[in-house]
């Protein structure tokens, strides 16, 4: 299940930023924790999943959705502007750079070959189409006689 989920949601939230923050003052070359988590918000309908994240500043070819087992995988690069300038040290940043990665595990099955995904204004959402969950639910298998053949 998804850390962000559950009652301990707030903390695995609190713990996955103060991490990313220590590696981005430690900044050891070949970390590859990702630098930023962008939110994430999880709605269950009654015939699909919809799953919005927020990634401002981010084109379509910066993203990368793709789909395992239950599980929607959501990964991205959001890089410094080429015309950016680059000040030796900074007083304040809050804007986000590097690279992300997102795993929602989803509680139901769900159809990955109808989803759609759409980035608008900075909000990314994919539409998985949700599956009957038929786990549970009785059926009967007909019982075939055999036939004798002629001997």
């Amino acid at each position: 299940m998804n850390p962000r989920f559950g009652p301990y949601g707030q903390i695995e939230i609190l713990k996955a930023e103060v991490n990313r923050l220590i590696n981005l003052l430690l900044d050891k070359p070949g970390n590859t924790t990702p630098s930023w988590q962008p939110p994430v918000d999880v709605i269950d309908r009654p015939h699909e999943i919809i799953v919005q994240v927020e990634v401002p500043g981010l084109v379509a070819a910066d993203l990368e959705v793709s789909f395992e087992g239950q599980e929607l995988i959501i990964s991205g690069s959001k890089r410094r502007l080429a015309n950016e300038p680059r000040p030796e040290r900074f007083y304040l940043m809050e804007r986000f750079i590097g690279s992300f990665r997102i795993n929602v595990e989803l509680a139901r099955p769900v159809d990955p070959s109808r989803g759609q995904a759409r980035l608008d204004g900075g909000i990314l959402t994919v539409i998985l189409p949700a599956l009957d969950d038929r786990r549970n639910q009785p059926f009967k298998i007909p019982v075939l006689e055999e036939t004798k053949k002629d001997e």
